[in-house]
């Protein structure tokens, strides 16, 4: 199955609406993989992780077919990852959904709150369900399962990463997290991750504080690879990055690439 991530950047995209700082104009210039959507992923054709802004651009960008999806994974209730006035679209007389078309969607209370005050009452006419998730919960998304980790970020929610399994294959998408907990790392130590895609959000700087950056990256993947929680040919990429860390993506990768890991961008593919 594979996991296509759809959007790499932090909350403004990159480059940012009205920015004119030199990341931003180089981002513009040079365009290719330095045009970062907002972060998402697509599992397969059922699963999906966080709706953003930018669902709709990538879907008409990388051809998706969102009337097939079963299953949203929210991460948290920021606005860059969570829109949910953009599913009232599902409505009978904006779309004809197949016959036996539900959407079961995953988060914490405040990404139900939103859900309700945007939709009022038509969640159910959407052919949606709401699941309140807690830490450490595993999620049956058939085809693959979810373990939903406690993340590091958003103090005034309960936001979380999400470990995967698909058919033996393991892998963890920690976007917006800063350094992980000590019951995170405890949980991973179990694991045998094939794909670690780790929160970066401010680039080649040193910061692990509700978001990571620079070392933090790295030393998150050097401890991971010494509690045996990653497997011998795991690939490791960085992602859900801010303009604001003002490095371009070959210079993104100039600098993690002494640590076997890799940058991330819109449109890539990884096989679990």
């Amino acid at each position: 199955m594979k996991l296509k991530i759809l959007g790499t950047a932090a909350a403004e995209g990159w480059p940012a609406t009205f920015c004119a700082c030199q990341a931003c104009v180089r981002a513009r210039q040079s365009g290719g993989h330095n045009i970062r959507r907002r972060t998402s992923y697509q599992l397969g054709d059922t699963i999906h992780i966080d709706w953003g802004p930018d669902s709709y651009n990538s879907m008409m960008s990388f051809g998706l077919d969102y009337s097939a999806l079963s299953h949203l994974l929210v991460t948290h209730a920021h606005w860059d990852h969570w829109v949910p006035g953009e599913l009232q679209w599902r409505l009978p007389g904006f779309s004809q959904l197949p016959p036996a078309a539900h959407l079961n969607i995953y988060g914490n209370e405040m990404v139900e709150d939103r859900l309700i005050e945007e939709l009022e009452d038509d969640v159910a006419e959407c052919a949606m369900s709401f699941i309140r998730i807690e830490p450490f919960e595993v999620l049956d998304l058939g085809e693959a399962t979810a373990v939903a980790l406690p993340a590091t970020h958003a103090p005034d929610q309960q936001a979380f990463i999400f470990l995967l399994e698909v058919g033996g294959a393991e892998a963890l998408i920690a976007n917006d997290t800063g350094w992980f907990a000590d019951e995170v790392f405890d949980h991973l130590a179990t694991c045998q991750l094939e794909l670690l895609l780790l929160d970066c959000t401010y680039g080649t700087n040193d910061k692990r504080g509700g978001h990571m950056g620079g070392m933090a990256v790295v030393e998150t993947a050097q401890r991971l690879r010494k509690l045996g929680a990653l497997a011998p040919d795991c690939r490791i990429l960085a992602t859900h990055f801010s303009h604001n860390c003002g490095k371009m993506h070959d210079e993104l990768g100039e600098f993690f690439a002494p640590h076997g890991i890799g940058i991330a961008y819109d449109g890539m593919e990884c096989e679990l």
